[in-house]
């Protein structure tokens, strides 16, 4: 299955090599149609290219390029050669960057002038890499370089380290293995039901380089990415038609853009069928009214998983506005639907310490605990601080890859699960010899099969009176017709911990009276049992949120800000 998995893009061009892989912005038309025998043959290629360039399997090489084309047949490149590819985005600062280099200890890099110019003056890599290079250089060794000679991959291959947002610290490096990617690819296949003939407007990257291994048509408007609040909603609608896409993966902040202008200019995507979101639960009037512009017919599904595993569970939009809204303004929390096929999901007590097997015992139905997941897609491992600690690559080395619980040949003791590293703080090792990964989100099964999220476990809020969970109790504000989201923070008053809740108000609640809505929501806290303890009610004009979706609350910063904000 590996190996089949790292020749598919060829797989699709032999099969329909005129059929577009990627449609997007064009130099000399407004479109420029690239087909699946063109992006196998780019890839080709830089399969050349890197061979002559003298890269090895298990080598780990950084990407800091922009998308483009180029970029897309590069990463299948490396995968096809067994080179480890290191993900990071660049928008979680130029520090972290420094940092999670530092660990990643990457041999290769490719970038542009400009990241080239960033490496050079922050020092990036410095103490492992051995060559740097553009995609251009690489491209140009590959014209007069002969076939690369074929590269196997096993289940424990490492193909890539991507980096999670860091929404609540330092990101983390995520090592992927052939078998972790591979299992992802089907399970979104078979939760999806997605049939190969969809044409895709991918949010992400990342999902276009899978939808090229389904052979899907991806319609990327905007080759830049930008950060989802920022889409341009005209030139994705515009690309919608025109293309007739009929999927598309986008984050919640840039469904909100798209439904907030289908509302004020009549906007219809009839042709749409299936929407995906992932990153954070769209609101629920988010869903509503993005679902006034498609047909009758289409689906729009929310995807709960994280970068260490994905998918872990799937809802659709139906099931939302028409039961489990209603649940969560009464403080059920937020229903992020059922496990899918292939995500063994179960609910664990909740600690800020290393679980053990016998510790992480089942919790009951209704009980909020913490959700764990266990499957093929889920990844095993972090790169720890100083745990590679690799020489360089030598040719004679085999390709980087994990063994049961560790990394071979390049292995060290530290890639143990040690209850004091990122690794042992994240993953039970379960009595079978199987890893359960903690995802550090709460929640808690229904009577039903439902999971119900709950909020992130660093961010609950333990107070002398109980401990509230941010989107139980956040849920019965949001049902408030003025109020766009609220964000739960807990600040130390007079040497206790208080709750305190930010609002941030919809358009219809800007111009409302600041005063009289805070004594209404005052009025709905005594209401509820659970928040019957907020007294401390601040308003913010928008919420600090995460780099790569622009939909997760940061809210340790708004926790920051409550202090200066609360005498």
């Amino acid at each position: 299955m590996i190996d089949s998995l790292a020749e598919r893009l060829q797989q699709n061009a032999a099969r329909f090599p005129d059929k577009a892989a990627l449609i997007i912005p064009g130099r000399r038309a407004a479109w420029e149609t690239i087909t699946y025998r063109q992006l196998a043959a780019r890839g080709e290629l830089f399969e050349r290219g890197l061979a002559a360039c003298g890269l090895q399997a298990g080598m780990r090489a950084v990407l800091m390029a922009p998308p483009s084309v180029d970029f897309f047949a590069l990463v299948f490149a490396l995968f096809r050669r067994g080179v480890v590819s290191v993900m990071i985005d660049p928008g979680i600062g130029l520090t972290n960057v420094t940092t999670c280099l530092a660990r990643c200890q990457p041999e290769v890099y490719f970038g542009s002038a400009l990241t080239h110019g960033l490496r050079r003056w922050f020092g990036w890599g410095r103490a492992s890499l051995r060559q740097n290079l553009t995609l251009a250089e690489v491209a140009r060794a590959g014209i007069s370089a002969p076939p690369a000679p074929p590269i196997s991959l096993n289940d424990g291959s490492v193909v890539a380290i991507i980096h999670t947002t860091g929404s609540t610290g330092l990101p983390k490096g995520v090592i992927y293995t052939a078998a972790n990617f591979a299992a992802q690819v089907d399970m979104l296949v078979e939760a999806l039901q997605l049939r190969g003939d969809e044409i895709d407007l991918p949010a992400f990257p990342i999902f276009a380089l899978v939808d090229c291994l389904l052979g899907v048509t991806a319609v990327i408007p905007d080759l830049r990415f930008p950060r989802p609040a920022a889409v341009d909603a005209a030139r994705l609608a515009a690309a919608i038609q025109a293309h007739q896409v009929n999927t598309m993966f986008a984050s919640p902040a840039a469904l909100a853009r798209l439904a907030r202008d289908g509302r004020e200019k009549g906007l219809r995507l009839p042709g749409l069928q299936k929407v995906i979101t992932a990153g954070a639960p769209a609101p629920p009037e988010v869903q509503e009214q993005f679902i006034e512009m498609l047909s009758p017919s289409a689906n729009l599904f929310g995807i709960y998983g994280s970068t260490e595993t994905l998918p872990v569970s799937l809802v659709n939009s139906r099931e939302v506005l028409q039961e489990t809204r209603d649940l969560s303004a009464q403080g059920a929390g937020v229903c992020i639907g059922r496990p899918t096929a292939g995500a063994q999901v179960q609910i664990v007590p909740i600690s800020d310490e290393a679980l053990s097997a016998a510790e992480a015992q089942p919790l009951p139905v209704g009980v909020v605990g913490e959700i764990a997941v266990q499957g093929a897609a889920v990844t095993e491992l972090y790169v720890e601080e100083g745990a590679l600690n690799l020489a360089p690559s030598k040719p004679q080395i085999g390709m980087l890859s994990l063994s049961k619980h560790g990394l071979s040949k390049h292995s060290s003791s530290k890639h143990s699960l040690s209850k004091h590293s990122l690794s042992g703080q994240a993953k039970i090792l379960t009595a079978d010899g199987e890893i359960l990964h903690r995802m550090g989100d709460l929640g808690y099964f229904d009577e039903q099969g439902r999971l119900w999220y709950c909020g992130r476990k660093s961010q609950r809020v333990a107070t002398a009176a109980g401990t509230l969970f941010t989107e139980q109790v956040e849920g019965i504000f949001n049902a408030h017709p003025l109020v766009y989201r609220t964000a739960l923070v807990g600040v130390e008053i007079a040497g206790e911990v208080q709750p305190v809740l930010w609002v941030e108000r919809n358009p219809a609640g800007r111009g409302a009276d600041q005063n009289r809505l805070r004594a209404e929501l005052l009025e709905l806290a005594k209401a509820h049992p659970m928040t019957h303890s907020i007294q401390h009610i601040l308003f913010h004009p928008a919420f600090p949120t995460d780099i790569r979706h622009n939909s997760k609350i940061i809210r340790e910063k708004l926790a920051e800000q409550a202090k200066k904000r609360i005498p």
